[in-house]
């Protein structure tokens, strides 16, 4: 904070918001924690130190578990990949608040005692992170269906003789150099973990969810609402429909 800190605002009032910057599995390379991620992590190719990694290690090998992201707080849930044996969870790199993007480089960090629940969910095969953040993070067109809501999208449905397909939303994190790329790589992922087609996705976040900037430089959250039965292929329906009390 003294090293970035480079501009007093002394007498700013703000509100707390606390949260885990860090919060992840260990990464299949011997890196610092501060470099598990994609953004952050792409300085380590051919670097001129000990911690130098090849692109292929970059690209295989971190978990992206230094985030950032402002709704990795209480009462979310991170599905992690698993690269190392005993999948290796840390936490840390709590924060007081912060805005989407952590524009300064920095935020209020702090001390803080954080319980974490971990549950092993075998078969399924992640490039980075899932995040389900608490219902009110999630942006507008991803919030989840109520029931009376979705009742009243069925009656729609059946006017024009189509059935609806019940949904949940879930947030895929991409992580690069640069923003867009981030972007770019959370689509692939979505992509790949849900067996859609690249364009589909894009679609489906236009419609259905965002993109929103984690932290800058290269730290993005891909929502979308994604079918129950692909959720129920992955294993993971049961996680997100308890989360968000959804009505199928």
């Amino acid at each position: 904070m003294l090293i970035l800190g480079k501009a007093d605002v002394v007498g700013v009032a703000t509100r707390l918001r606390p949260f885990l910057g860090q919060l992840g599995t260990t990464p299949a390379v011997d890196i610092p924690d501060s470099h598990n991620a994609g953004d952050f992590g792409y300085f380590l190719i051919d670097a001129p130190h000990p911690y130098r990694i090849t692109k292929e290690q970059y690209e295989r090998d971190l978990t992206d578990g230094h985030l950032d992201v402002d709704s990795v707080r209480e009462g979310a849930v991170v599905i992690a990949p698993v690269k190392v044996r005993g999948g290796g969870v840390y936490a840390g790199d709590a924060h007081a608040m912060q805005g989407n993007g952590e524009v300064a480089g920095h935020t209020t960090d702090v001390s803080a005692e954080a319980v974490v629940k971990v549950e092993v969910i075998k078969g399924l095969k992640l490039e980075g992170p899932l995040l389900l953040p608490p219902e009110e993070d999630l942006p507008p067109l991803a919030k989840p269906w109520r029931k009376d809501e979705w009742e009243a999208v069925k009656r729609l449905g059946a006017r024009y003789g189509i059935e609806p397909e019940p949904v949940a939303p879930v947030q895929v994190i991409g992580s690069g150099p640069t923003i867009n790329e981030a972007a770019k790589r959370g689509f692939e992922r979505a992509a790949k973990l849900f067996g859609m087609r690249y364009e589909e996705v894009l679609n489906r976040v236009t419609v259905t969810g965002a993109v929103e900037i984690g932290r800058l430089p290269g730290i993005v959250q891909v929502s979308m609402q994604v079918p129950i039965r692909i959720l129920e292929r992955l294993g993971i329906d049961e996680i997100v429909v308890k989360h968000y009390s959804l009505p199928y």
